[in-house]
């Protein structure tokens, strides 16, 4: 199969964008709204607690730590109904079909449960290749900085990269998901999560490499203070659509 460069992907995503980036732009940011709004209602109250006891010179428990965690997931079930939106909008420009921005809220309408349920696939495979790490960093840190504990500090780092590394690969592998979803929310969660796993055979590096290909224009949006993202995202996203559609042509031929 000849599958086109990354590189061309990227070619292709940019003329996508041509004469769109007005919604795209537009749609980004009442998205980050959203989200930022919602982030910032539910962490609220935990964090005021968890400030103060880190003023008095503590660190996060365990029991907080793992709160943390869970609270993370939650918010990330509900936040990715917003971003599949978007990435409604962009596959919708990939397609050469009408945009809008209330397709921000497409996922509301379309079996929202299905969403939610990868989003909290995802996020409970990270917390559990996670909770190793997170428990031993209790035992590293101690009540207070000063109790840090040495001996298990090395444990805490290869425990954290072994379950990071292994939660990114699934990442990876459930990268497509959503994408599927948007061609048919009619489906069954295990036909979208099984259908990426078999698109990402042999493309999980690909993938991994377009990831990277982006670490430069993500330092730009961080050293414009968060100003470049708004070009930046959309051009990310748009790109992985154009991933998408590829690897899809490939199937529909075989």
């Amino acid at each position: 199969m000849n599958r086109t460069s990354i590189s061309d992907l990227k070619l292709k995503a940019k003329d996508q964008l041509l004469g769109n980036y007005g919604i795209a732009t537009g749609s980004f940011a009442l998205l980050f709204v959203f989200i930022y709004t919602l982030i910032a209602i539910v962490m609220s109250a935990f964090t005021y607690t968890l400030r103060q006891d880190l003023y008095l010179g503590g660190t996060m428990t365990l029991a907080q730590d793992i709160e943390v965690s869970i609270i993370g997931i939650i918010i990330g079930a509900i936040s990715v109904t917003f971003s599949v939106g978007y990435i409604q909008i962009m596959r919708k420009i990939a397609l050469g079909e009408q945009p809008f921005i209330s397709d921000l809220f497409h996922v509301f309408k379309n079996h929202p449960d299905k969403v939610i349920i990868i989003s909290l696939i995802l996020g409970g495979a990270q917390f559990i290749l996670l909770l190793p790490a997170t428990i031993v960093k209790s035992q590293v840190f101690g009540q207070t900085m000063n109790d840090f504990d040495a001996k298990n500090f090395l444990l805490w780092v290869i425990l954290y990269l072994a379950g990071f590394i292994i939660s990114f690969i699934i990442d990876i592998m459930l990268a497509l998901s959503f994408l599927i979803y948007l061609d048919d929310p009619s489906e069954s969660v295990s036909h979208m999560v099984k259908t990426s796993v078999e698109m990402m055979k042999g493309n999980k590096f690909r993938y991994f490499y377009m990831l990277l290909s982006f670490i430069g224009y993500w330092a730009l949006g961080v050293l414009s203070c968060g100003l470049a993202f708004i070009w930046v995202v959309p051009y990310q996203t748009m790109t992985t659509v154009e991933f998408y559609l590829d690897l899809k042509g490939d199937v529909y031929e075989c």
